[in-house]
């Protein structure tokens, strides 16, 4: 049987409390051909001396120390010295289940895909199997048109799920360096340049849910995530307006909702969004009124 190499990506930085069980559920898969690469991200705690003491206990185990820049430029690093066929992404406080690796080679060798996904489990910080709650990724396929606008309204691929061709992520370019949601931006380029997703309903993953973890932080991202939206559309002429009417919709989320809402951040996001009119009356209203009066008329106007 075909085996072919898996290279898992895990990006960690002071992940001293938890990086012990991730790199263990790797170690612990059914599926052996695997090579795991962690790369320090400039770690002051103790993650480093964990990371060296198992690579003494399996040479399968690699790593790679850098100044603290990010989990994009982390995760190029990993694919850069990367060897394998495949490419699988495990961030350092989240868990595998042993069959993971197996059943995700099988289905993408499989099908005619470039990316394969799954189902995952949320457990909040200690794992308890009684308190986990199954999320509701379903077997479905995504590309064309109705794929990337599946995308453009929302990420649908959980990261620690992922199983991806080396060159077709080879093809897309970096991850680039934002701060939150870099995933989600290299999942578009890679729908806008053709490639074709896969999921599949089996729950192999186990995502841990805590204040520092990479979930938490993305609940605060929705700035981000239509600044992405929007230069995919900018890129994109055929989805222009498909983006701009999605990146409407959110600018109104998080307006009530989201993280650091300043009337400079404001601005940034109307740009190229609303007809011109409305944007230079909103423009205008952003430097006179507090966002809780300027969200209402944004709300009532559009």
């Amino acid at each position: 049987m075909n085996s072919p190499l898996v290279s898992v990506i895990m990006p960690a930085y002071n992940a001293q409390k938890y990086i012990a069980e991730s790199i263990e559920s790797v170690m612990n898969q059914t599926y052996t051909n695997w090579e795991l690469i962690v790369i320090d991200d400039g770690s002051n705690d103790n993650t480093g001396n964990i990371i060296k003491q198992y690579k003494q206990q399996d040479a399968r185990i690699k790593s790679i120390s850098q100044q603290n820049s990010g989990q994009g430029n982390a995760k190029n690093a990993g694919i850069a010295t990367s060897k394998g066929e495949y490419i699988a992404f495990l961030d350092a406080d989240d868990l595998w289940l042993k069959e993971k690796l197996e059943v995700s080679v099988s289905a993408l060798k499989a099908a005619n895909v470039e990316l394969l996904f799954t189902n995952y489990s949320v457990f909040n910080n200690e794992l308890d199997v009684n308190k986990t709650t199954t999320m509701q990724v379903g077997n479905a396929i995504y590309k064309g048109r109705e794929g990337i606008i599946t995308f453009l309204n929302y990420n649908q691929i959980p990261n620690l799920t992922v199983l991806v061709k080396r060159e077709a992520i080879i093809s897309a370019g970096k991850f680039t360096d934002i701060k939150v949601a870099e995933d989600y931006e290299m999942w578009l380029r890679m729908l806008g340049m053709g490639h074709t997703f896969q999921s599949i309903a089996a729950p192999l993953s186990l995502y841990r849910m805590h204040d520092n973890s990479i979930t938490a932080k993305d609940r605060h991202a929705t700035f981000e995530l239509i600044q992405i939206i929007k230069d995919f559309g900018s890129k994109n002429h055929g989805y222009t307006n498909e983006a701009r009417k999605i990146a409407r919709e959110k600018i109104k989320y998080w307006l009530y909702n989201g993280y650091d809402r300043t009337p400079k951040r404001f601005r940034a996001l109307i740009k190229q969004v609303f007809p011109l009119h409305l944007a230079a009356l909103f423009y205008s209203l952003s430097f006179l009124l507090p966002m809780r009066h300027l969200r209402k008329i944004v709300i009532r106007l559009y």
